[in-house]
């Protein structure tokens, strides 16, 4: 082969890769969706195991029938996070464009299930120029319910959005609605509420965040930069009592958490998808979760798949961490079930079932994820 020849093979060839490169770090999917239900990804090379591409403004519409809600549940969650989802994020619009209002801008590794309150819901993925991460892969379907569930710490305004606890009362309207300006009698922005299970320190600058976590309190390090968080009533005394006093606090508060992290809990319709906590990342310690299934009347039975990833902590009898399914009555049971092989497929008769999940504090896995399935 000629130098010239040669030349123009590799040129070819760089060409061609690259392209390759290019079209994996592009927006993924179709950008409007009307069928029952879909999986929307967040770049084309997902599947491939590519992290997603630099400088992304991915869009993408979902539109339910007249009368119907979307429903929009992650499969897998992964965006650079940061605590104002200011480089990359997932916004929602409750409606067909982004103009609409906004259900609030989602980042990091936990996406709990949410729905729009009317027939259509945008999606717009946000990416800067640094560092991509794995993404995400969405499942969307149709419901006749309104779901919103905030994280921890987090305040629920009146049209659905969840904003940082510490906004509420702090005399900006950070809901769009001013939801989070009321009932908020003779209180100042210096007054600022925090969050369940947060800390306000005493004396804050107007820039610095007032609340912190309150596993942070009198841990021995000035999380506050005033100290306020190392020299409180809990500080004081002996070591072993004011320890003794926040381990108890915490356990508590842990174990509060833990059951809101379970999200949504109850289910209708024909079919739909069920996961642990925070999967297919570990689910948490000393989880609680039980799931309501509802089927149409008439039902037959509801039938139940796991996915090939099931890992739950592995022990001869499933005493540790474990998920269970049983019918309403508790007549009919399948599990409990736990391991690194995902259980064969069954079916619960009739049209109601529950699932349960639970975990003790150590050794937390990948999870489970359970879809089913209305027979008649």
């Amino acid at each position: 082969m000629s130098t010239l020849n040669t030349a123009i093979f590799c040129a070819l060839f760089a060409l061609v890769h690259a392209g390759i490169v290019q079209r994996s770090f592009q927006c993924g999917n179709q950008s409007y969706y009307t069928s029952d239900n879909g999986i929307i990804r967040s770049h084309a090379g997902y599947d491939h195991g590519h992290d997603y591409g630099k400088d992304l403004d991915c869009l993408w519409t979902i539109e339910a029938p007249p009368g119907k809600m979307v429903q929009l549940v992650a499969n897998t969650f992964n965006v650079e996070g940061d605590y104002n989802c200011q480089y990359d994020y997932v916004e929602l619009f409750d409606g067909n464009s982004t103009g609409a209002t906004s259900l609030g801008r989602f980042c990091g590794h936990t996406f709990l299930p949410i729905s729009s309150t009317q027939r259509f819901l945008t999606l717009n993925f946000v990416t800067d120029h640094a560092t991509g991460f794995r993404g995400f892969e969405f499942f969307y379907n149709f419901t006749d319910h309104i779901i919103h569930t905030c994280r921890q710490g987090q305040f629920l305004c009146t049209n659905g959005r969840c904003i940082t606890g510490s906004y509420r009362c702090d005399g900006q309207d950070d809901c769009g609605d001013d939801s989070d300006e009321t009932s908020c009698r003779n209180t100042s922005p210096s007054l600022t509420s925090c969050g369940f299970n947060e800390f306000r320190c005493v004396r804050v600058s107007f820039l610095q965040n007032p609340c912190i976590p309150s596993y942070f309190v009198c841990d021995g390090d000035n999380d506050c930069g005033d100290n306020s968080d190392e020299s409180g009533p809990a500080c004081s005394g002996s070591s072993h009592f004011s320890t003794n006093i926040f381990s108890n606090f915490f356990t508590t508060a842990v174990s509060f958490s833990n059951s809101r992290a379970c999200g949504i809990r109850d289910f209708t319709g024909t079919f739909g998808n069920i996961s642990s906590p925070d999967y297919p990342l570990s689910y948490p310690g000393a989880a609680q979760c039980t799931y309501h299934v509802t089927a149409p009347s008439g039902t037959k039975s509801i039938a139940f798949e796991f996915d090939p990833r099931f890992h739950l902590e592995d022990d001869l009898r499933c005493s540790y961490d474990y998920v269970i399914v049983e019918s309403k009555q508790g007549h009919q049971s399948h599990g409990p079930f736990c391991g690194g092989t995902a259980p064969d497929p069954f079916e619960i008769q009739g049209n109601e079932a529950d699932i349960r999940f639970i975990s003790d504090s150590s050794n937390e896995n990948t999870g489970f994820l359970l879809t089913w399935k209305a027979t008649s």
